[in-house]
């Protein structure tokens, strides 16, 4: 016999019909079917990196399977930012079968690093914005004409980047009349009102919108944070996940040196430093999760590498993740053991490595075993 439904579940549907018959557009309906957890995620090139967004693999920044959201990305220079949005391009284009859309405000962009990982630039819309009101409406009429013809094709948007944006108010008025040096030109205002708009097609379609932003030092603080990002607060309000990037202690890479070897007497004698060294390749960036609505990472941090070449290297850092995690066990011999669990049959395993090499080939062929 089935169980009688509770009156409240008639009350419910009755004025959920009330309201979708007077309003034809409402998006109203039980949390338990309009609410969603993210399963869907493009990865930032870094298994690192989206181990901390989304608190396990795979990961990365989320974007559905029908809710997108918005992510923040602050950083100082040379942190590897664009090169994080291109990867994220990537996996959405190629992984997801999805749209790529990014404002270029900062005019820097070139295709070398999108080719070096193969980004179908041919996917990809570049719009090349005068003022910020123009990037966020610009974005709006594009991604209302591809939801008119498609709502379920994942689309993410980035814009690069919010420091480098100017509003109409000190574009048209000039910095000082239109107050650029002491207020930003009212970008706090403007970027508060087209947030506003651009959450609500992130809430309702599987689109992301990424914001890349530049940091300053905060001059004269002595108890809050040293370092403070443009935009004002609209960025961090909006935002379901905001990642700051540093410089890791882990600092650059360099390669083999290529000159002519040299005795210390002639480096001193030529003016050159006390050691030969070769040109930087890379650089270790670190990633540090200041707001999440995605798990429980807050304040969690991760080194990722960067390959001026190649780009993200995909499992530069993973290893240093699953040992704070205590995944990884390290003993005073220098061996390392994983402790690995079978999802079909529950039984642990532990396995031992000598070298970081030996850990990365058997992660590579026991993915699972790093989920």
């Amino acid at each position: 016999m089935a169980k009688p439904r509770d009156d409240r579940q008639r009350l419910l549907d009755a004025a959920e019909a009330s309201v979708r018959k007077r309003y034809k557009e409402a998006l109203i309906g039980r949390a338990a079917k309009e609410l969603e957890t993210p399963s869907v995620f493009c990865s930032t090139g870094s298994l690192a990196l989206d181990r901390i967004c989304a608190g396990r693999l795979p990961g990365g920044v989320p974007i559905g399977p029908r809710s997108g959201r918005v992510v923040h990305i602050p950083g100082e220079w040379s942190t590897g930012k664009t090169l994080l949005l291109d990867e994220m391009f990537k996996s959405v284009i190629v992984d997801l079968g999805g749209l790529g859309y990014c404002s270029e405000a900062e005019g820097t962009r070139d295709p070398h690093f999108g080719q070096a990982i193969g980004l179908p630039m041919d996917l990809l819309m570049v719009d090349r914005p005068g003022t910020l009101e123009e990037a966020v409406d610009h974005f709006l009429e594009w991604h209302d004409a591809v939801r008119a013809k498609d709502k379920a094709v994942p689309v993410l948007a980035g814009l690069d980047s919010l420091d480098s944006t100017t509003t109409e108010r000190a574009s048209e008025k000039g910095l000082t009349e239109g107050g650029g040096w002491h207020y930003g030109g009212g970008k706090g205002e403007v970027l508060g009102a087209g947030l506003r708009e651009i959450v609500k097609r992130c809430s309702r379609y599987p689109t992301t919108y990424v914001i890349l932003n530049q940091t300053r030092d905060n001059v004269g603080v002595m108890f809050g944070p040293r370092k403070k990002s443009t935009g004002g607060n609209a960025p961090h309000f909006y935002a379901s996940l905001e990642l700051w990037l540093t410089l890791s202690p882990l600092g650059d890479v360099r390669g083999p040196y290529r000159g002519t070897p040299l005795s210390a007497a002639q480096r001193k004698r030529l003016g050159f430093g006390p050691a030969d060294h070769g040109d930087v390749v890379g650089r270790w960036v670190r990633a540090r999760v200041t707001k999440t609505k995605i798990a429980s990472t807050l304040d969690r941090r991760a080194d990722f590498y960067i390959d001026f070449e190649r780009g993200v290297h995909r499992w530069g850092g993973l290893l240093q993740q699953m040992i704070m995690e205590g995944r990884v066990l390290v003993r005073e011999d220098g061996t390392a053991q994983h402790k690995a669990v079978d999802r079909e049959t529950g039984e642990a395993e532990t396995v031992e490595f000598k070298t970081t090499g030996e850990w990365l080939e058997w992660a590579a062929q026991h993915p699972e075993a790093v989920a």
